[in-house]
């Protein structure tokens, strides 16, 4: 798998992960609004250094940073476990205070299914995680079952929600999103600015 691509849009960029970004990503997880919602992960950079060693030699995979247009990490999103013309969708952490959660999707799923051609994506979320729940349904993705119990985080039992995105349902909600689309592209701008 090439993990060189880089795509982007709406004032951010998807690059692909690098060894140096061990702790942005021990950062990021371990953050208040994503502990106890993503899967366990590395509790230190050493961990995480070993985990990125193995990322890089799976070929299935697409670990992106998702980044301002001037370089500034801002959270995490993935294509991986890729089948044919399927994918997973995941890992996706977005720091508070900035407006790339929309964007990112924008620019990943454009990715997915204009660029590498896929015709089905499917996602997971623990059940809990209610922002991201929400976001997925304005994104247009589609609930299609509830899994008890499904994964341990923590050394706690979650549930977790099974989801699906197509090209089609993508198009659709593509175009009633567009202007906040836009919008956070501009958030994203200022919020850049005030963090030197």
């Amino acid at each position: 798998m090439n993990h060189s691509i880089i795509a982007e849009g709406f004032g951010v960029r998807l690059r692909p992960v690098r060894q140096d970004d061990a702790a942005f990503i021990v950062w990021l997880r371990n953050l208040d609004h994503a502990r106890g919602r993503v899967g366990d992960s590395a509790t230190d950079v050493p961990s995480q250094h070993k985990w990125l060693e193995r990322y890089f030699s799976r070929a299935d995979d697409y670990y992106f940073i998702v980044e301002t247009m001037k370089g500034n990490p801002v959270g995490t999103y993935s294509l991986y476990n890729i089948t044919g013309l399927r994918a997973e969708s995941g890992r996706w952490i977005i720091r508070p205070g900035a407006a790339a959660a929309l964007p990112s999707g924008f620019v990943l799923y454009d990715l997915a299914f204009c660029q590498l051609k896929l015709y089905e994506l499917n996602g997971s979320t623990v059940a809990t995680n209610l922002s991201v729940l929400s976001i997925n349904r304005k994104l247009g993705w589609k609930q299609t079952r509830v899994e008890s119990a499904a994964q341990h985080i923590g050394g706690q039992a979650v549930d977790l929600i099974h989801y699906v995105l197509t090209p089609s349902a993508w198009s659709k909600a593509r175009i009633g999103l567009l202007p906040l689309a836009r919008l956070a592209e501009s958030q994203i701008g200022k919020w850049e600015l005030n963090q030197f």
